[in-house]
């Protein structure tokens, strides 16, 4: 092995499991610097949930994780400790939250004999230049995990904090992300012990610190969503193609973004290669809703728990060769709808 080139070496490793990885890195100083250097490209830790949850949230039988300082692989040079402490000074708190403190993060994986909780436990306002060290070594090893789901109820990562911890991280590409199947978002307008949460947090962090892999879903339920949203959120939707497969929005105020969707789909743009490729958008209302006059293959039926469906496609106006699949599926005891828009291929 010590005898092959590194790139070769790199090809061999990336057939190894995360386990088999870590035993390697325990057996010389050059393995381990080797695999730490392209771990992006290996494989993950992989757990089956993320969530931040409060003290009284935890379950019964948990393992919880020592965050002890040790040893660390980053330097930490007079100007970045500077920007440490200023940021204790100030009181930068490392969650966004409706709790305040006594925050954890919570993990569940599977094994042969069942599922296994870890509970972590980090400062919400690090106190000291200790404790800022062990909370980037946490969200270091964190990022470089495999989540199935992850869960942000009301409560997020600071991105401030973030930047602060991993000095300017907007300047490296990519920047240090949580890896996550499906994700679930609860926007909120939060202010408690002079901690803003708002749902431009929940949207900033989702683009900055999330690496979805099959679907982000954000619900707005108690938000109001004003033009300054839904223009933040259709212009998420229409460049965001290459970091979100698929994006669920939930509120009852979204008929303007869904109209904004519809007209740039079909007269706007000529050219959606940058789009979501699969958008719903859940409890909208459309009470007056009539079937588009340039509607092609249409169905109607019946769905379940006595909904009624319309599916039907659409080519863009000035493009035919640009179609889209929408379904529309109410309620017959409302007029609220779920909303699907996906791209077809040409």
């Amino acid at each position: 092995m010590f005898f092959l080139p590194p790139e070769v070496q790199l090809d061999v490793f990336k057939y190894l499991n995360f386990n088999q990885l870590f035993s390697v890195k325990q057996t010389n100083f050059y393995f381990r610097n080797l695999i730490s250097k392209y771990e992006r490209e290996l494989a993950r830790m992989e757990f089956f949930e993320l969530s931040i949850i409060s003290e009284n949230e935890k379950c019964r039988s948990y393992t919880e994780i020592e965050n002890k300082l040790g040893n660390f692989e980053f330097t930490l040079n007079n100007q970045l400790r500077k920007r440490w402490q200023q940021a204790i000074d100030k009181a930068i708190p490392l969650f966004l939250n409706k709790y305040g403190s006594g925050l954890l993060l919570y993990m569940k994986t599977f094994v042969d004999e069942g599922s296994r909780c870890y509970i972590l436990k980090l400062p919400t306002f690090p106190r000291n230049i200790d404790e800022m060290i062990i909370v980037r070594c946490c969200l270091e090893q964190l990022f470089n995990c495999a989540f199935k789901y992850a869960y942000f109820d009301k409560c997020i990562f600071n991105l401030q904090i973030i930047d602060i911890l991993f000095d300017n991280y907007h300047k490296t590409i990519p920047p240090p992300q949580f890896h996550v199947q499906k994700s679930y978002l609860f926007a909120s307008n939060i202010f408690a012990s002079n901690i803003y949460l708002l749902p431009t947090s929940v949207l900033n962090f989702s683009l900055n610190n999330l690496s979805i892999f099959e679907s982000l879903n954000i619900d707005f339920t108690n938000i109001r969503i004003t033009k300054k949203y839904t223009n933040i959120l259709f212009n998420i939707l229409i460049n965001g193609g290459n970091k979100f497969p698929k994006i669920c929005l939930t509120s009852f105020m979204l008929k303007k973004l869904y109209e904004m969707i519809m007209e740039y789909i079909q007269t706007t743009s000529t050219d959606c290669s940058k789009m979501v490729a699969f958008i719903k958008l859940n409890c909208v209302s459309l009470p007056n809703f009539k079937l588009n006059e340039r509607a092609e293959n249409i169905e109607i039926g019946q769905g379940n728990n006595a909904s009624k469906y319309t599916k039907y496609q659409i080519a863009n106006y000035y493009n035919p060769k640009l179609r889209f699949s929408i379904c529309n599926n109410v309620w017959s005891s409302s007029a609220s709808f779920y909303i699907q828009i996906k791209k077809m291929k040409e």
